[in-house]
């Protein structure tokens, strides 16, 4: 596995419980793969039980398993392809980070008819094993696609939808999204990049510390980039995830969705758009889970908004972010 420093103890925790032989399994249902390689051709999983992930992020519904209930296994990347009772992609969501795509993703978790995941590390691993560059080829959509079923297994008979938020670096994958899995509805979540900044001050992103995790596909600039500026850096990445959210969404079909339709966005368009039917009772209770935190459910948001001066990088960010609204007005109207 080609770790990347910034996740190598995450990663390793991963696949840490009681060894369980694949020989001495019945069947992988109920099983996840959490990590995979390529040299090795092997693939890792956890038994995950009867758990539902209404976690805010995939690796938090692992860590919240017992230790002494953690059961991990090892297979061939064949065994893929041996979870079969499994529900097609709903949607794939993109986004810039810090936007609310958390929120909406817990309010689907809500929902038992939803399998929501994520985040899952899997396929951050996938990426960086499976499709180092921009080319691919047939086999590496073919393991794609086994491993995106292998996570939307139905386990309960209410699901019905499954539904799937990547790492906000993977909108350089979206092409290869695209051809494995071309009738997925695909959203893009945006927000306007001063406020993206102001989160990524208070607390800054793996993916917004220059060199710190593998951003894969991304050509984030540095060449005038002075040491330590990470609100340099902070924009020049919201910068590549604009710049090919435009590209995608005037050539093919993106949702585009700004911060500020959420979570009014939910109910009133998305569920329709999904299929997703809901009872009144499932309806409230989703609203409700629109009034707290979205990575700490306990607490009630409040929005907390500061005057700040822009930095020298931030009009090229905010003429990005400009472009993006225009495509996204073309949308609505």
């Amino acid at each position: 596995m080609h770790s990347q420093p910034g996740f190598q103890a995450e990663e390793r925790s991963l696949i840490r419980g009681h060894i369980v032989e694949e020989d001495n399994l019945d069947s992988l249902k109920n099983w996840y793969p959490v990590m995979l390689s390529r040299q090795s051709d092997d693939v890792y999983w956890r038994d995950m039980g009867h758990t539902r992930f209404t976690e805010s992020f995939f690796q938090n519904s692992l860590d919240a398993q017992a230790h002494d209930a953690r059961r991990v296994c090892k297979t061939s990347a064949s065994s893929l392809a041996k979870i079969i009772d499994t529900i097609v992609p709903s949607a794939f969501i993109f986004h810039v980070s810090r936007c609310g795509s958390t929120l909406l993703t817990q309010m689907l978790a809500s929902l038992e008819q939803c399998i929501v995941l994520s985040e899952p590390p899997v396929i951050d691993v996938f990426f960086r094993n499976y499709c180092i560059g921009a080319d691919y080829e047939e086999d590496q959509i073919n393991i794609f696609r086994q491993l995106i079923a292998a996570l939307g297994q139905k386990r309960f008979q209410p699901e019905s939808n499954f539904i799937i938020k990547l790492d906000s670096w993977h909108i350089s994958r979206i092409d290869f999204i695209r051809a494995a899995f071309p009738d997925v509805p695909l959203l893009f979540l945006y927000r306007d990049p001063l406020e993206v900044l102001a989160s990524h001050q208070k607390q800054r992103g793996p993916q917004m510390v220059p060199r710190f995790i593998d951003l894969g596909n991304l050509l984030v600039d540095e060449s005038d980039l002075q040491a330590n500026d990470f609100d340099g850096y902070c924009l020049r990445v919201l910068d590549q995830y604009f710049q090919i959210a435009i590209r995608q969404a005037a050539e093919f079909p993106l949702q585009l969705v700004n911060y500020t339709e959420l979570p009014q966005f939910v109910w009133e368009k998305l569920l329709f758009d999904l299929g997703i039917a809901c009872t009144d009772s499932q309806l409230e209770s989703l609203k409700a889970r629109a009034l707290f935190h979205s990575k700490h459910p306990q607490q009630n948001f409040v929005e907390k908004r500061k005057e700040q001066v822009p930095h020298t990088f931030f009009s090229h960010t905010a003429s990005l972010y400009n472009q993006l609204e225009m495509l996204r007005s073309k949308q609505v109207s």
